[in-house]
C-alpha cells in the first residue's frame, strides 16, 4: 500500500529590495508613535550613504591641505600662535566646516528627495522628530572628526602646541560644524540642488558679506564660532568679540531651531 506524500511547502515570497526593515510601532498612543529601537536603524541607514570614494577623496585633501598649512605656519617663531588662530578662523572656520557641513548634511535626506526614495522612509510609522535626529545626527558623526581633526591638527602644527589655541579650535570647530549640520540637513529637505544653493551661501554670505561689517556678522555661524576661538586662545579675531555664553546658546540654538523645522517640514511634506 503506498502512502499518500505530503505536497510541498509554497513558496515565501521574495523581499522587496525597496523598503527597509524597522522596527514596528508598539500599540501608539493618540497623537504620538512609538517606535522602539527606529532611531537607530534610520541613523545605522542614514550613516551607511554618507562616506564614498569621492567624499574620502575630499577629505584626503582637505586634511593634506591643513597638515601643510600649519607646518608653514609653525616655521615663524615670532607670531605663530596668532597667525594659526587667524587662519584656523578665516579658512578652517570660514570655508571649510561649511562646505565639509554643506556636503555631507544635505545629502542625508536631499539624496532621498532627489532620487524620490524618501517615500520607503516616510511612509513607516516613525516620529517624524526621529527621522531629522536621525539625518542630522549621523551627518554630524562624519562631519565632526574630520573637521576637528584637520583643523585641530593645523592649530597644533601652527601654534608651536599651544594648548588653548587647539582647546578652541575643538570647540568651535565641533559646535559650528554641528550648527551647519543642522541647517544643510533642512536646506537638503526644503530644495532641490541644495548643494548649490549651500555654496552660494557659503561663498556669498559666510564669506564675504558677513565679514564686512558687525551688523551681518552677527548672523553668521562662522562669527559665534571664531567668537569661541578668540575667547579660549586670548587671541583677537576681526568680527568675532560675541560673549562666550552667547556663542554658545547661539550655535546650540541654531541646531535646535534647524531640527525643529526638518522634523516640521517631514510632517507637513507631501512625499511622491
Amino acid at each position: 500500500m503506498t502512502t499518500p506524500t505530503q505536497p510541498p511547502p509554497a513558496p515565501m515570497p521574495a523581499p522587496d529590495p525597496s523598503r527597509t526593515s524597522f522596527p514596528a510601532a508598539a500599540d501608539p498612543a493618540p497623537g504620538r508613535i512609538r517606535t522602539p529601537g527606529a532611531l537607530g536603524a534610520l541613523y545605522r541607514l542614514v550613516l551607511r550613504h554618507q562616506l564614498t570614494r569621492g567624499r574620502l577623496v575630499l577629505f584626503g585633501v582637505i586634511l593634506t591641505i591643513c597638515t601643510i598649512l600649519g607646518w608653514l605656519i609653525g616655521r615663524d617663531n615670532v607670531s605663530r600662535v596668532s597667525d594659526a588662530v587667524d587662519v584656523v578662523s578665516a579658512f578652517g572656520l570660514g570655508l571649510i566646516v561649511p562646505v565639509v557641513a554643506l556636503v555631507l548634511g544635505s545629502a542625508a535626506l536631499g539624496n532621498w528627495v532627489e532620487d524620490e526614495t524618501l517615500v520607503y522612509v516616510w511612509l513607516r510609522p516613525v516620529a517624524r522628530s526621529r527621522l531629522a535626529l536621525a539625518a542630522v545626527a549621523a551627518a554630524a558623526t562624519v562631519a565632526v572628526p574630520i573637521t576637528v581633526v584637520s583643523l585641530g591638527l593645523m592649530a597644533a602644527l601652527g601654534s608651536g602646541g599651544d594648548a588653548d589655541a587647539l582647546l578652541g579650535t575643538v570647540i568651535g570647530t565641533t559646535l559650528g560644524s554641528l550648527a551647519y549640520v543642522s541647517v544643510f540637513v533642512a536646506l537638503g529637505l526644503l530644495v532641490k540642488r541644495a548643494l548649490l544653493w549651500g555654496l552660494v551661501y557659503v561663498f556669498i554670505w559666510e564669506f564675504f558679506i558677513a565679514r564686512a561689517g558687525d551688523g551681518a556678522a552677527r548672523l553668521s555661524i562662522n562669527s559665534y564660532a571664531s567668537s569661541l576661538l578668540a575667547d579660549y586662545s586670548d587671541q583677537s579675531i576681526r568680527l568675532a568679540d560675541r560673549g562666550l555664553t552667547a556663542s554658545y546658546v547661539v550655535l546650540l540654538a541654531v541646531s535646535w531651531v534647524a531640527l525643529a523645522f526638518t522634523t516640521w517640514r517631514l510632517q507637513r511634506a507631501s512625499v511622491a
